[in-house]
């Protein structure tokens, strides 16, 4: 019996591979192992790995924004709390994880962003994606006066995701807790009005 395959489900194996391994770690067969297809259905969907793995970061950014844009509009909390509820979110998936998952925006960024010019350009955009979800809530919260007016929006909404990336870095190189939290205590500073 043939079992038609879903793109999707294909493309949510290599996200859970990918954010778990890294892209270099993770290899064509193990993909189709986890994925319960053929290499012929493989090769159906995506070109190659390389095709893949930049259907499964916009895949991963779809997903992430949809998410966030979720937390991020939320009327029953003020702008900072909505920022600071979803970096909460954020935290505990880690912790709940013992710190082996990262993101794989910047799992991503970190192994190919500057080797792939895919790669590079796919980064790049999921990153503006990203940036385009935040900043209108940094933008709301200064306009109620309940975060800094020191920076414009774009550059404090660049600032906290650069801060967090670092952190995710640092979490994941150690698999522990402490940048994590060093990172929500500084993202409170920074947004103090």
């Amino acid at each position: 019996m043939n079992r038609k395959h879903n793109k999707e489900d294909i493309l949510r194996k290599g996200m859970a591979l990918f954010r778990l391994n890294g892209y270099h770690k993770t290899g064509t067969n193990e993909i189709i192992h986890e994925a319960g297809i053929s290499r012929g259905s493989f090769y159906n969907f995506f070109k190659d790995k390389d095709d893949f793995g930049v259907q499964v970061l916009d895949f991963y950014g779809i997903w992430s924004t949809d998410y966030m844009k979720t937390v991020l509009t939320d009327k029953a909390l003020n702008p900072k709390q909505r920022l600071v509820h979803l970096f909460d979110i954020f935290v505990q998936g880690y912790k709940t994880e013992n710190y082996k998952w990262g993101c794989l925006l910047v799992g991503m960024s970190q192994e190919l962003g500057q080797v792939n010019p895919s790669f590079t350009e796919a980064c790049h955009r999921n990153f503006e994606d990203f940036v385009a979800v935040f900043e209108p809530c940094v933008r709301a919260g200064q306009k109620e006066g309940g975060i800094s007016k020191k920076q414009d929006s774009r550059t404090l909404t660049l600032a906290i995701l650069a801060m967090y990336n670092g952190a995710l870095v640092l979490m994941k190189s150690g698999m522990r807790h402490e940048p994590l939290a060093a990172f929500q205590e500084q993202l409170n500073l920074m947004l103090e009005p």
